[in-house]
């Protein structure tokens, strides 16, 4: 007799941010080889045990490139105001996801953050109460990936600019559980990063 699959204590959805041109690294980053695989499908394969039918992808320059790449289950979604910035990214993302399903929170991931695997981001599940914020320490305070909770969907839906999640993770208004993962410190910005990752990797 098969043992049931225990279910998530709070049902999340999957947030991966993709929509950015990638202008310090020359465009299309997303499509980068990262250990044989385009950064995306990296990322989404790092994620998808932990999302399965939940995983929701924000797309925006290159999108017509990027979207044919993904061959795992995933909602894409359409950001045509990308240039904006990355709270348009999210404001698009949770939009979709709060006329999906009913989940208790939202994880909240970078598409090159590509050191980060399933038990980084167990260890930010683990930590998530259903209530408070969960976010990535960083040198320069809190950051992504990060777990928002679902009382805080309709903000994040209305975000734009820049800032992005930041702000409000930084922001003086809300509970923070801060959670350190070293793996999230390296991400591919420049082709030069690209290049120092695949020399340590050898």
């Amino acid at each position: 007799m098969n043992t049931p699959i225990k279910p998530p204590p709070h049902p999340l959805a999957v947030l991966i941010l993709a929509a950015g041109e990638s202008a310090r690294f020359g465009g299309r980053k997303q499509l980068a080889d990262i250990n044989g695989s385009p950064m995306i499908c990296h990322t989404i394969e790092a994620l998808s045990t932990i999302a399965g039918a939940d995983l929701f992808v924000v797309l925006g320059a290159f999108q017509d490139e990027i979207a044919p790449v993904i061959n795992a289950p995933a909602h894409i979604i359409k950001n045509d105001n990308w240039a904006s910035g990355m709270g348009s990214s999210i404001a698009a993302g949770m939009a979709e996801i709060q006329h999906h399903g009913s989940y208790d929170g939202v994880l909240i991931a970078l598409c090159d953050q590509v050191r980060l695997g399933p038990a980084d981001y167990d260890k930010l599940i683990a930590a998530f109460d259903g209530q408070n914020i969960v976010a990535t320490r960083h040198d320069g305070g809190l950051g992504v990936p990060a777990i928002f909770p679902a009382h805080m969907f309709k903000s994040l839906a209305v975000l734009n600019g820049q800032a992005g999640a930041r702000k409000v993770l930084n922001g003086a208004h809300h509970e923070v559980i801060g959670v350190d993962l070293p793996n999230a410190a390296d991400d591919i910005d420049t082709r030069d990063d690209l290049i120092a990752m695949r020399a340590q990797n050898t």
